[in-house]
């Protein structure tokens, strides 16, 4: 089975690098290629790249052309059978293929494939399972309508009819992660190209239902999703998913402009009532202790710069919080990682990865803050 996964850059070499480095540690065999395709980045990507992970193919395009004809493109090169998707802004388990391998012997009927995204604190990301967004379903999400009213259609947005560990039938799947048959996503056409960031895998995991295929979610394949700068939820965001709702809207069901009409003037008069508030987008936590999970080499590349830093075996012998715990990735599996800060979320201990192959720390404190990378 020849899976080829890819991997979208676009200015953020750093955490692409990171994401690189988690699959590689998951790929076991020769049949997995790995391709990074990257939107003409203004950030050095290329020279960055340029001489490393021969075994990775590096496409280089000469302009951005938004997500869906990016991908569309690294697919048109692409020889898997199999195709895994993933945001540059991601760390996924070290069983991902093996587990996606398993799925698809058993499954027959399946077009998309999604799993289980936790954020860098160890909570579970609801967008790992969504439904379609109709017009009264996104302007449930945006007005956060769905937590008064936990019920059908205001609470379909993040697919809540069943639980986050229970694999599940899903209308929508995130393009953050998505496997798939390569014959599939070419038999529906690939991603619309019309969508430039947003919705694209929304009318791909429509189109591919459509077709008389059923998309999954798989709670078993995990990963870790920093938030990035297409994350960042300021004004533009707002204003792109609203018309992004409608642009899928217009073209899959029948358009009623009253409707688009009244609920952008509604949006309007939100929007400027939403961005009065200050959002918390980054906090400095005041750490009471600094530990380490590793390697004693790669403790003492670290010991300098946290000079209180603790080395421990498990996150059981942290006694002083607020902590800062720092696991090292040379030594623990990305499953083995993910399943402690599962476990020990919320509970005054934040997470780093360190990747001794780059010197780099990873990670973020805070559920709406953006993922951050440090070379050490």
């Amino acid at each position: 089975m020849k899976i080829s996964i890819i991997i979208l850059n676009y200015n953020v070499k750093y955490f692409t690098e990171a994401s690189l480095l988690s699959v590689l540690k998951a790929v076991q065999d020769d049949e997995v290629e790995v391709i990074v395709a990257d939107n003409n980045s203004t950030d050095g990507s290329k020279a960055y790249f340029e001489g490393k992970y021969p075994e990775v193919k590096f496409l280089w395009f000469d302009k951005n052309h938004g997500f869906g004809k990016a991908y569309n493109k690294a697919v048109a090169q692409a020889k898997g059978e199999y195709l895994l998707f993933l945001n540059p802004d991601t760390l996924v388990s070290d069983d991902i293929i093996q587990v996606f391998k398993n799925f698809a012997g058993t499954h027959t009927d399946f077009g998309i494939v999604g799993g289980k995204m936790i954020d860098g604190t160890g909570n579970f990301l609801p967008e790992s399972k969504r439904g379609v967004p109709t017009p009264i379903v996104a302007f449930s999400k945006l007005t956060k309508l769905y937590k008064l009213l936990n019920f059908n259609p205001f609470n379909a947005y993040y697919a809540s009819h069943f639980d986050e560990n229970e694999t599940g039938k899903v209308p929508v799947l995130t393009g953050a992660l998505m496997f798939m048959k390569k014959s599939v996503f070419e038999a529906v056409g690939g991603f619309d190209e019309q969508f430039f960031m947003y919705g694209e895998d929304i009318d791909l995991s429509y189109r591919i239902l459509q077709a008389g295929y059923q998309n999954y979610y798989l709670p078993v394949a995990k990963i870790i999703h920093f938030k990035g700068e297409s994350s960042r939820k300021d004004a533009g965001y707002y204003r792109n998913f609203l018309e992004t709702t409608f642009q899928f809207y217009r073209k899959h069901f029948r358009s009623f402009p009253p409707l688009e009409f009244m609920m952008k003037q509604f949006f309007k008069l939100w929007l400027q009532l939403r961005l009065q508030k200050s959002e918390i987008v980054a906090k400095k936590v005041d750490y009471q202790q600094f530990y380490f999970i590793g390697k004693a080499e790669n403790y003492s590349d670290l010991i300098f710069q946290f000079q209180t830093l603790q080395k421990i075996n498990t996150p059981e012998e942290i006694k002083h919080k607020p902590a800062l715990l720092i696991f090292d990735t040379d030594s623990l599996r990305f499953s083995e990682i993910i399943n402690y800060m599962e476990t020990y979320k919320n509970q005054g201990i934040y997470f780093r990865f360190y990747l001794p192959e780059n010197n780099m720390l990873l990670g973020s404190d805070y559920r709406d803050a953006l993922g951050q990378t440090e070379l050490v």
